[in-house]
């Protein structure tokens, strides 16, 4: 799976439980866990400062909101 990285936007990291990796912006994390991940069989993290912080429910919520965009999964 290739996805493009908007520099300009805040870099997630999705972790499934086999160990995958991906990295994509906001726009594309519906795609991602949807298509790659099993449902509660990941961890989604987000970069602060250059260091990776893992989401909770109520941060990722808000994240959608501020984007105006649905979240399609379960966190």
């Amino acid at each position: 799976m290739n996805t493009t990285l908007n520099n300009d936007l805040r870099v997630y990291q999705v972790i499934t439980s086999a160990g995958k990796q991906f990295f994509c912006n906001i726009e594309q994390l519906n795609y991602v866990i949807g298509s790659e991940c099993k449902k509660g069989e990941f961890k989604i993290y987000h970069f602060w400062n250059n260091k990776p912080q893992r989401l909770t429910k109520k941060t990722l919520k808000e994240m959608f909101e501020g984007s105006q965009l649905q979240q399609e999964f379960n966190y």
